[in-house]
């Protein structure tokens, strides 16, 4: 999956690099093949190979030009694909002929609309890459090209540099020429060491750039090349939303020159639809989509001179949300709506204190980390998951996402009568497995304390009695008011009674006396 976004993050780029004229280099070991770029949404794809007698025509995937002429030793090679929307051109079985410079164009309704020009170089070999290792206590690091032909007559080293976030290859050193830094900023905190074969870099400046290439030739021809790259700490968490929900991409605010990189371009709050969560306090750079819909789905990426954080956004369809009550020590039952389908996994996710979304279980990847409080407590099935011995402190919101497996695709056919080479990118199948959400679904869970609050029981399901306390005492309360009220008005009547006796037996005794 990494791969396809990184690819959908090149394609981002194609826009912003309309006529471009800068020279990129490529590195690749013989007998593998080279795709020279894609074009996005493009009418059609043209590929030349760059010489000073002139260019020449490799590719055309236009209907109005069907056919090239190939030099003999590019026939069987060439290939060009159109997978939906995406066009791509493909050199496979490299040879040291095939080093050069090659220019690809992508065009729409007659009209230029973007190229790059790529210098190959093809290598006899690919030297296992190789990873930078930078410890708190290390002032720098050496970084030493592996290809024991350095140094022997006739031999010579080139350093390239990567630049972030757009991934642009520049050279830093070619010993060819001479021993001395080409990049101004890299003057007095890099030094070259072994005729070139090694480079010492301070520990500041390999905290902002972290991918490097050597490369070795003798003469014309490249021996090998090798990547050496800082250890990559960055992960990416896939975030599944629903239709104009809230979402929260966190991000610390740390280092210099910050920036959000997402679906819709660099982040510009002037023309889009999120903002940044901003608070030196807190140092909080969080970027706030208030409603999220499906043109945001896609990579988000926040990134400084210290460090990146990538989030992939992901749409799911909203089911009704469904409400659990239960008592503590108890278990309950987590149901999803599942579909039939064979394919489909079922993830559960619950919401942190924190805030954080916490994925607790996966149907699909079973060994996913299970949370330290719940390890002997979850029991699953492939739609639903049971808690037991249940706390208070489970209380929360948890979700489930349903999710379609990776799917059997072929690239599609033409319709023509015969096939061609360049109607061909691949002649395998291949597994698309980018995640695809079918819905998501919230479930409310409630833990009562055994000896807590007053509940009544109703329909089986447990539920807190609410409104008025005066109305919401229980029956047996209101019995022995009503036995107190009752026994109160039959005392009173009971001396009414008396009194009435005493006073006519008094009037009686009067009137004896009188007569």
């Amino acid at each position: 999956m990494a791969s396809i976004r990184f690819l959908e993050f090149l394609l981002l780029l194609l826009p912003h690099r309309v006529l471009s004229e800068e020279v990129e280099p490529v590195f690749k070991a013989k007998y593998t093949a080279i795709e020279m770029g894609y074009c996005f949404g493009m009418d059609y794809i043209v590929v030349y190979r760059c010489a000073p007698e002139g260019d020449l025509l490799l590719g055309n995937s236009s209907f109005e030009n069907p056919s090239v002429t190939l030099p003999e030793d590019l026939q069987g090679r060439i290939h060009i694909n159109k997978v939906q929307h995406l066009l791509g051109f493909q050199i496979s079985n490299l040879t040291h002929k095939d080093s050069g410079i090659y220019r690809r164009e992508c065009w729409q309704h007659q009209t230029l609309v973007s190229q790059i020009i790529q210098q190959l170089s093809v290598c006899d070999k690919e030297v296992e890459s190789e990873e930078i290792v930078l410890k708190e206590e290390d002032e720098g690091a050496e970084l030493l090209c592996n290809n024991t032909s350095i140094g022997l007559e006739g031999t010579s080293v080139r350093w390239y540099y990567e630049t972030f976030p757009l991934y642009k290859v520049i050279l830093l050193m070619d010993s060819s020429v001479s021993l001395e830094i080409l990049v101004k900023e890299f003057h007095g905190v890099v030094k070259v060491q072994h005729n070139g074969a090694s480079l010492l870099f301070d520990k500041s400046t390999l905290k902002t750039h972290k991918n490097f290439y050597c490369l070795v030739s003798k003469g014309k021809t490249c021996l090998s090349f090798q990547n050496m790259h800082l250890q990559d700490n960055s992960e990416s968490t896939d975030i599944f939303a629903t239709q104009g929900e809230r979402v929260v991409l966190k991000c610390p605010a740390e280092g210099t020159n910050q920036q959000w990189e997402t679906p819709l371009g660099m982040f510009n709050a002037s023309s889009m639809k999120m903002n940044l969560s901003l608070d030196e306090k807190s140092k909080d750079f969080s970027l706030v989509i208030p409603a999220f819909s499906e043109d945001l789905s896609g990579e988000y990426s926040c990134f400084s001179s210290l460090f990146e954080v990538r989030y992939y956004l992901v749409l799911c369809s909203k089911k009704d949300p469904k409400n659990k009550v239960v008592v503590e020590g108890g278990s309950v039952l987590l149901d999803c709506d599942v579909g039939k389908e064979d394919s489909q996994s079922v993830q559960w996710y619950r919401r942190e204190p924190s805030g954080k979304n916490r994925l607790i279980h996966d149907s699909y990847h079973k060994t996913a980390p299970i949370p330290g409080d719940l390890m002997g407590r979850l029991s699953e099935n492939v739609t639903t998951l049971t808690i037991s011995h249940l706390e208070v402190q489970d209380e929360g919101v948890y979700w489930c996402v349903v999710l379609e497996g990776p799917v059997f695709l072929e690239y599609p056919y033409d319709g023509g009568e015969e096939d061609t080479e360049e109607d061909e990118y691949s002649e395998d199948p291949y597994w698309d497995d980018t995640q695809k959400c079918v819905s998501k679904q919230e479930t409310v869970l409630t833990v009562i304390r055994k000896n807590g609050r007053i509940w009544e029981s109703e329909n089986v399901t447990l539920k807190p009695v609410t409104g008025d306390p005066k109305e919401d005492q229980p029956e047996t309360s209101n019995v022995t008011a009503n036995a107190v009220g009752g026994g109160l008005v039959g005392m009173l009547v009971i001396g009414v009674i008396v009194g009435v006796i005493y006073f006519v037996k008094k009037r009686k005794a009067k009137v004896s006396s009188v007569i």
